[in-house]
């Protein structure tokens, strides 16, 4: 590698190996293009990049050229996201994803049918959530080797790493099994979480590491890993035990992707379980439900606001309006308030289901 390239390069170098598609690979490489030493020593990395640049633009221009010829013959595999979140519903062949789709959407906008791969392409509909509306999708049926390519498999994957959340149909622990190690194999990882560790390039000289007591192996060991990873300058943030290497390659891999997820057996379901999912899928989004009321009247229970866990009264004064929240003194709270029509401040965590009153 050329010596003294600019921490800039070395961000646009990550953004690179990061990218997931042809065009962002390309915005990347034109990005470090622009901060590469001018040297005369770096001449060869510029004529490198050039010529990356130039292979990656015909690459692009010839899927778009075969696309056009195509006619979009071929089902789309892409869902724009709508509603408070999108779920996506995935399992093998003639595992009743259409069925449950059916359940928890409330009407027939899938069909079901007793032969195997009945779904060409994704199915979108929209679930009710005491008001709130969640986007579900069914997917074209996964089978080992979809990491592969096989059965549109490639295709299908990409819509699961743009979705929020995952509900796995399965009617065996061995049908489980197989999507696990099929997402696994797409660098798709369920229902865990990021090691709690961050690397990041560092325009100070050397590695420096906060958190040290938190790593299960001598920090020698982690410096060695670094430098060999091209971080000999780096910001190394540990903030909860790290018990391998394997632990800070995965959290340095930002092609994985990490979804919440619930398992789904149909043969399981009544009415009453689905009551119980509904709950569930909303809980993986990470979302909460407020309700908001005007001073002197009742709360409108049948149109929720959706926000992140952790908002504040103040998130919610910024989305009903910007003067709300320029001007926000208090707010009333009933639910989570120790009393019903607690006033509290701007700052104030609200939880599901609380009925907040703006004052300004």
């Amino acid at each position: 590698m050329v010596s003294n390239i600019s921490v800039e390069y070395s961000y646009a170098l990550q953004k690179f190996e990061a990218a997931k598609t042809p065009e962002e690979k390309l915005m990347a490489l034109l990005e470090m293009k622009s901060h590469a030493p001018s040297h005369k020593g770096a001449e060869k990395m510029r004529a490198d990049l050039a010529k990356k640049i130039s292979e990656l633009r015909s690459e692009i221009e010839r899927s778009k050229t075969q696309g056009a010829k195509r006619g979009g013959s071929a089902p789309s595999m892409y869902v724009k996201k709508d509603g408070t979140g999108q779920i996506v519903i995935i399992g093998m062949p003639n595992s009743g994803k259409s069925w449950l789709l059916n359940k928890l959407v409330g009407k027939e906008i899938a069909d079901v049918t007793p032969y195997p791969f009945a779904t060409k392409e994704p199915v979108p509909g929209m679930m009710d959530y005491e008001g709130a509306h969640i986007q579900l999708v069914e997917l074209p049926a996964l089978i080992e080797g979809s990491s592969e390519g096989k059965a549109q498999g490639k295709e299908i994957i990409g819509v699961i790493r743009n979705a929020d959340a995952v509900v796995l149909v399965v009617t065996s622990k061995e049908q489980g099994l197989t999507l696990i190690d099929e997402l696994s194999k797409s660098l798709i990882y369920i229902n865990r979480t990021r090691p709690p560790i961050s690397v990041k390039v560092s325009a100070f000289p050397g590695i420096q590491i906060s958190g040290k007591e938190f790593l299960a192996f001598p920090q020698e060991q982690l410096e060695g890993y670094l430098k060999n990873s091209g971080y000999s300058n780096a910001q190394v943030i540990v903030f909860g035990k790290i018990s391998s290497l394997d632990a800070v390659a995965e959290a340095m891999n930002e092609k994985i992707c990490y979804k919440r997820a619930v398992f789904v057996n149909p043969y399981d379901t009544t009415d009453h379980s689905i009551v119980d999912l509904k709950d569930k899928m909303f809980l993986l989004l990470d979302t909460i439900l407020v309700f908001t009321k005007k001073p002197g009247r009742e709360a409108d229970l049948n149109d929720p606001l959706a926000i992140p866990r952790g908002s504040t009264v103040l998130d919610v004064a910024k989305l009903l309006h910007k003067d709300f929240a320029k001007n926000l003194k208090f707010a009333k709270v009933w639910g989570s308030a120790k009393f019903a029509g607690q006033m509290v401040g701007p700052d104030y965590i609200l939880k599901n289901k609380d009925i907040v009153e703006i004052a300004v």
